[in-house]
């Protein structure tokens, strides 16, 4: 992007590394990653009085070194009740009195974990790139409905390193015939028939990899966000092992030097007030992760008037966000997690 903002980063639910085990994963795969904070042009930094104005409404005690994310969360107890407490109320208003925009990427571990094996299917992009995302929601959907076996399966296989690839996509293809033996569902028809095509090759994702390890960091992150803002400047609480994947190291668009750093949190409260919107998203995001669009839509129908005046606040935030540039956004996770997203974002309030 060719503007110039200044973006700030905290990170929650950093697994460090994500992999298999004989119980299952290592951490829990529906606690997304989520890196993100608040971002605005260069030339709108809020001024000390209105940051003093905000630490003031918050009641952050003077000699705090830092705010963190437990002191506007209150104990609360998930996040309907999250957005009941004063603190909460009161930084989602003053991020918009200040014009201040939200940007955040997520990563659904799971599903990033398993879509490998439809990109090592030259078949799953001829459809465009629409297609394959498709393809993956329909894998990820029947994975979910056998996740015991699915998770066994991978185990068995040293996933995502396989050695077999032969005997791999045999028994993938023996578990496709009895989740779909009429061949009724054409993505997962369409994957038996891709599959059955390349029974004598290598899967090209699933080679050369770590025995069970599904993901190994998430730097890839960090530095898909420094490139899409090439024109910013970067701004990441401190996170070492991140720091020695990508520090030292130029990251250049059309011949321009980045712009990054990682410093201490208690050095910026602009990296502080990202701490509190990370918690926020990720509670939120845990929110829309355990309801379905119906409950979604009953529970927000119910909130209090408080509780809606706080939600409508935050969602014009967020659109705002992505009104700016929708880029502000971005995940890797299942259609059916976006629609949720999709839904809170376009619920019209009473």
């Amino acid at each position: 992007m060719d503007k110039e903002y200044e973006l700030f980063y905290d990170e929650t639910n950093n697994s460090r590394v994500f992999k298999l085990t004989e119980d299952g994963f290592n951490y829990d795969e529906k606690a997304y990653f989520i890196l993100g904070g608040i971002v605005f042009n260069k030339s709108s930094e809020p001024n000390k009085e209105s940051i003093d104005n905000m630490l003031e409404r918050l009641q952050v005690p003077q000699n705090s070194s830092e705010v963190k994310f437990k002191h506007i969360k209150q104990k609360a107890n998930g996040f309907i009740d999250l957005i009941s407490k004063s603190r909460v109320k009161e930084l989602i208003a003053w991020l918009y009195e200040n014009n201040l925009w939200i940007h955040y990427s997520y990563r659904d571990n799971f599903y990033y974990s398993i879509v490998d094996i439809i990109d090592s299917l030259p078949e799953s992009t001829f459809g465009g790139m629409e297609f394959n995302r498709d393809l993956k929601n329909s894998l990820f959907n029947y994975i979910e409905g056998d996740k015991e076996w699915f998770l066994q399966y991978l185990k068995y296989f040293d996933y995502p390193n396989v050695k077999n690839h032969e005997q791999f996509i045999d028994v993938l293809l023996n578990w496709i015939e009895n989740i779909n033996p009429d061949r009724g569902d054409f993505n997962i028809e369409y994957l038996r028939q891709s599959l059955n095509t390349h029974r004598e090759e290598v899967l090209v994702f699933l080679s050369d990899n770590l025995d069970g390890i599904l993901i190994q960091d998430y730097s890839d992150i960090y530095i898909n966000s420094i490139l899409t803002y090439y024109n910013s400047n970067h701004t990441f609480d401190e996170e070492l092992e991140i720091q020695k994947k990508i520090e030292g190291t130029s990251i250049e668009v059309f011949g321009k030097e980045a712009s990054y750093k990682f410093i201490d949190s208690e050095s910026s409260i602009f990296v502080q007030i990202s701490d509190l919107v990370v918690g926020i998203l990720r509670m939120w995001m845990a929110f829309l992760e355990n309801s379905s669009i119906l409950e979604l839509k009953i529970i927000l129908s119910s909130l209090s008037e408080i509780q809606r005046k706080t939600l409508k606040v935050f969602q014009v935030i967020l659109n705002n966000s992505l009104f700016e540039s929708f880029g502000f956004k971005h995940g890797s996770g299942s259609i059916h997690f976006d629609e949720k997203i999709n839904f809170f974002m376009e619920y019209q309030w009473n």
